[in-house]
């Protein structure tokens, strides 16, 4: 597999080294920054921001609440009131909780994410992601219907021509835009998803566990697109069981234990050995 794979993970390393992701510049505005971001799913408050062309990433042990955050941010897990935090030794109320470049916003619900502009690849994509019995070109262009409306159907040459257009661009393989979509491989399932979210044209994409359960070429082919569509300014929250995936896609990480972030690693830090000191010893 190695060797199979060895160009593929070369080229990856090439993408990451000239993408021109973030890497340090704090005079940029964060495209998307949340204080004391809490949710009905128990994670502790917590905040969090994420620049354009950043690719960053919540990391931790099975059930550590890295699903949960970005579960939070997509509004898919009911926000809690923000309430207070500590700011220069006082004890402040928070006004403007989350803000889309500098400005404030309610996300309160996955319609009011994605009008602004995010876009989310959940966990499970057996459950919350395909429509098994609908075609590959009507899971493709579910979430930009769900946008328009639905009493305003797209006309079928531009369902084809959306659908046409993402199955080329991804490579999924499917006998057309009419097979349904339940009987494509995980992998091009996965792709499937994707498109829905890329055809609407986010500025920030999260995928959780995008890679989970495929082909090790499809996986390769999903952590190359990350990087290209950071390349292009989009801002991307990546989460991975596979912490080398982390690694690879990621220029800064987000710790998290027992449902609280304990650490964030960027830069010399970002490596196994500090990940797992991280967990183990975090605030």
């Amino acid at each position: 597999v190695a060797k199979m794979l060895g160009k593929e993970m070369d080229d990856l390393s090439d993408i990451k080294g000239e993408s021109g992701m973030y890497e340090g510049d704090d005079t940029d505005l964060p495209v998307y920054e949340a204080q004391n971001l809490q949710s009905v799913a128990g994670i502790k408050p917590f905040d969090f921001y994420i620049r354009k062309g950043e690719v960053n990433g919540f990391t931790g042990l099975l059930g550590s609440g890295r699903s949960e955050c970005v579960r939070a941010i997509f509004g898919a897990d009911r926000v809690l009131p923000p309430g207070k935090k500590m700011v220069n030794g006082k004890l402040v109320k928070i006004k403007d909780q989350i803000k889309m470049n500098g400005k404030p916003v309610k996300i309160k619900n996955p319609r009011s994410a994605m009008k602004n502009g995010i876009a989310y690849l959940p966990e499970d994509r057996k459950i919350d992601g395909i429509v098994g019995d609908l075609s590959v070109r009507e899971n493709i262009i579910l979430a930009l219907q769900v946008m328009k409306g639905f009493f305003k159907p797209f006309t079928k040459a531009q369902a084809y021509a959306f659908a046409d257009e993402y199955i080329k661009k991804l490579n999924i393989k499917t006998a057309s835009a009419d097979t349904p979509v339940k009987s494509l491989s995980g992998g091009n399932q996965q792709k499937v998803i994707l498109a829905r979210w890329l055809l609407m044209n986010p500025q920030y994409l999260i995928l959780d566990e995008p890679t989970r359960g495929i082909d090790v070429g499809t996986k390769v082919d999903i952590q190359k697109l990350v990087l290209e569509l950071a390349s292009g300014g989009m801002s991307i929250t990546f989460i991975s069981s596979e912490t080398d995936e982390m690694l690879r896609t990621c220029s800064r990480l987000i710790v998290m234990r027992d449902r609280k972030v304990v650490g964030e690693l960027s830069g010399d830090d970002l490596t196994q050995s500090m990940i797992m000191s991280t967990i183990a010893g975090g605030e």
